[in-house]
């Protein structure tokens, strides 16, 4: 992972211990396919990296999600952007 991501990982995860009454119970879990069936892992993950951690060995149709007061929610962009980052690597497509 390029050290900009691993760097913005780390300040979103200071930034929500620093500010927790700020973060609506925000958690990530992991999640994925087997058998055309949905699993997912029911931990309460703090980062993106974690959930992602988590849900890789599970096969290769993996996902991350996002699970605030509301319930579970799809990720941002910016969240997408750094669970892809995990996953592929860098790809600088120009």
């Amino acid at each position: 992972m390029p050290p900009n991501l691993r760097w913005l990982s780390e300040i979103i995860s200071t930034l929500r211990l620093r500010y927790k009454r700020l973060n609506l119970d925000l958690h990530y879990e992991a999640a994925w396919t087997d058998s055309w069936s949905h699993r997912r892992c029911r931990h309460q993950h703090q980062t993106l990296l974690e959930a992602a951690k988590c849900a890789m060995p599970n096969g290769a149709g993996w996902y991350v999600f996002a699970v605030d007061a509301r319930g579970p929610r799809q990720l941002t962009d910016a969240e997408d952007a750094i669970v892809n980052e995990f996953r592929f690597g860098s790809q600088h497509l120009g």
